[in-house]
C-alpha cells in the first residue's frame, strides 16, 4: 500500500511540475512576441491551452509568474555553466568563459535572449538576477584583488549592465565576429583589468555550447529549436 501510496505522490509531483512548466514556459514564448508587460493571463492559459483555473492553482497573476520564469531560467542557466567551468580555477578566466557561453546561449537561443533583456536590472528581487555565477565571481575577483576594489554591486553593475546591453545589440542585428570581445574588453576594463591584461583573458579558447538538455524549461524551449 505504502509503495502505492508514494507511487502516486510522484505521479502528482510530476504532473503539477509539468503543469507549471508549460505555464512559465508559455509566458516565456510570449516574451519574445511582446513586452513582458503587456502579457496578461488569457494570453497565457490561451498559449498553453490550459484554463484559467489550472493558471490560478500555480500564479495569483503574471506579475507573480515572471519573477519564478527569471528564477527557474536562472537556476537552469546557472546549472548548464557551471558543468563547463567549474574546473577553472582562475576567477577571471572563468568570469571570462561564463560570460561568453551566457551571451551566445541568449543570442542563439532568441526566446531566452528577449526575455532576460526585458528584465529589470539592476534589481532588488534576487528572483530576477539570471546572471548568478557572473554576480559570483565579480564579487570573489573583488575580494582577490584582481579587480579593483569597489562595492560588488557597482563591479556587478557595470560587467552584467555591458552584458546586457551586447545581447540586446546582437538580438537586433547580426555584428561583426569580434562585437563579443569588444563588449568583454569594456566590461574587463571597467572592472579595473589593465588593457593587455583584457586582451590576453579574451584569447582563451572557450569551449563550444553544449546540446540543450531534454529535461525543465530548457528541455521544452530546445523543441523548438529541433
Amino acid at each position: 500500500m505504502l509503495k502505492i501510496q508514494d507511487h502516486r505522490i510522484r505521479v502528482a509531483a510530476s504532473r503539477r511540475e509539468e503543469m507549471q512548466n508549460s505555464l512559465l514556459f508559455s509566458a516565456l514564448v510570449l516574451a519574445s512576441k511582446k513586452s513582458i508587460h503587456e502579457i496578461d493571463v488569457d494570453d497565457i492559459i490561451q498559449q498553453a491551452e490550459v484554463s484559467r483555473g489550472s493558471f490560478y492553482k500555480y500564479f495569483p497573476s503574471v506579475q507573480a509568474l515572471i519573477p519564478a520564469l527569471a528564477n527557474q531560467l536562472a537556476q537552469e542557466l546557472t546549472t548548464e555553466s557551471d558543468a563547463i567551468t567549474h574546473q577553472i580555477p582562475n576567477t577571471a578566466t572563468r568570469l571570462v568563459t561564463t560570460a561568453k557561453l551566457t551571451m551566445r546561449r541568449l543570442v542563439k537561443v532568441k526566446v531566452l535572449g528577449n526575455f532576460l533583456i526585458q528584465l529589470p536590472w539592476p534589481s532588488q528581487n534576487p528572483e530576477f538576477n539570471v546572471f548568478k555565477s557572473i554576480s559570483t565571481d565579480i564579487e570573489l575577483g573583488i575580494k582577490e584583488g584582481i579587480f579593483t576594489k569597489m562595492p560588488a554591486s557597482i563591479g556587478c553593475n557595470l560587467f552584467i549592465g555591458s552584458l546586457i546591453g551586447g545581447i540586446h545589440v546582437m538580438l537586433g542585428k547580426s555584428p561583426s565576429a569580434s562585437y563579443e570581445n569588444k563588449v568583454l574588453y569594456q566590461a574587463l576594463i571597467g572592472l579595473g583589468l589593465a588593457s593587455a591584461t583584457a586582451d590576453e583573458l579574451l584569447k582563451a579558447p572557450v569551449p563550444s555550447l553544449p546540446k540543450l538538455p531534454d529535461t525543465g524549461l530548457l528541455g521544452k524551449i530546445s523543441t523548438l529549436y529541433s
